[in-house]
C-alpha cells in the first residue's frame, strides 16, 4: 500500500511539473560514441570476452518541458558481440542492431541530467565465426534473435547548449541469443558524445 501511494505521490509530482512548465523547447541532434556488450549466459561459457568493444551513433530528439522533466527517443545503428571458447573451439559472434531507446530526462540544473527508460533491439546483421585450426563463418547467425528490450539508465553532462557526454547502461529484458541450447539476455555499457544541431523554445501556452 505505501509502494502504491509513493508511485501516485511521484506520477502526481510529475505532471504538475510538466503543467506548471513555462516552455517546451525540442532539439535534434547526433550521437554517437563507444559501447561493451556483456553476455549474459548461464552457465557462463570458458574464457568470455565479457565486454565485447564496438560502437554506436545515430539521430535523436529531446522534448524538455520546463527546467526539470524531458523525454528523448532515438534511432541508433549499433555493433554487438562477443567471443567464448567452446570444446577448444573459438567462437566469435557479432550482430547490427538498429537501437530505438525512449527514455524520460530528469534535470538536476543546467549541467547534469538523469535518464531512465527502455529500448527496443531490431536486428539487421549477424554473423557467427568458429576457429579451430581453421575458421568457419556463417552468415546469418541463428543463434541471434530478431528482437529484444531492454531497460536504460544513464546520465549526461552538458557542456554549454550544443554538447553533452552520455553515459548508458541497458540491461536485457528479453532473450538476445542462444547459446548451449538456450536463450539468454545481453547487456551493454556505452559512452558517447551527443550533439544539438536544432533547437526550438517556445511558451507552453501560446
Amino acid at each position: 500500500m505505501n509502494k502504491k501511494i509513493l508511485f501516485a505521490f511521484v506520477a502526481l509530482l510529475m505532471i504538475s511539473k510538466v503543467a506548471s512548465a513555462q516552455f517546451v523547447k525540442v532539439s535534434v541532434g547526433i550521437n554517437g560514441g563507444g559501447l561493451g556488450t556483456q553476455m549474459m549466459t548461464e552457465p557462463a561459457p570458458t574464457n568470455p570476452t565479457y565486454f565485447y568493444i564496438s560502437g554506436y551513433g545515430g539521430l535523436f530528439t529531446t522534448i524538455n518541458f520546463g527546467k526539470v522533466l524531458g523525454i528523448r527517443g532515438a534511432a541508433n545503428y549499433a555493433l554487438q558481440g562477443g567471443q567464448y571458447d567452446v570444446n577448444g573451439v573459438t567462437a566469435t559472434v557479432s550482430q547490427s542492431y538498429i537501437q530505438v531507446p525512449a527514455t524520460l530526462l530528469l534535470h538536476a540544473g543546467r549541467a547534469v541530467s538523469f535518464e531512465f527508460g527502455f529500448v527496443q533491439n531490431i536486428l539487421l546483421t549477424s554473423n557467427y565465426r568458429e576457429e579451430n585450426g581453421s575458421t568457419v563463418n556463417i552468415t546469418p547467425d541463428e543463434g541471434a534473435l530478431k528482437y529484444n528490450i531492454g531497460a536504460v539508465g544513464g546520465i549526461n553532462f552538458n557542456f554549454g547548449k550544443v554538447v553533452f557526454l552520455n553515459l548508458k547502461y541497458h540491461y536485457g529484458l528479453s532473450k538476445a541469443y542462444v547459446i548451449y541450447g538456450q536463450g539468454f539476455p545481453t547487456s551493454t555499457v556505452s559512452a558517447g558524445l551527443g550533439f544539438n544541431i536544432y533547437t526550438n523554445r517556445k511558451s507552453a501556452f501560446r
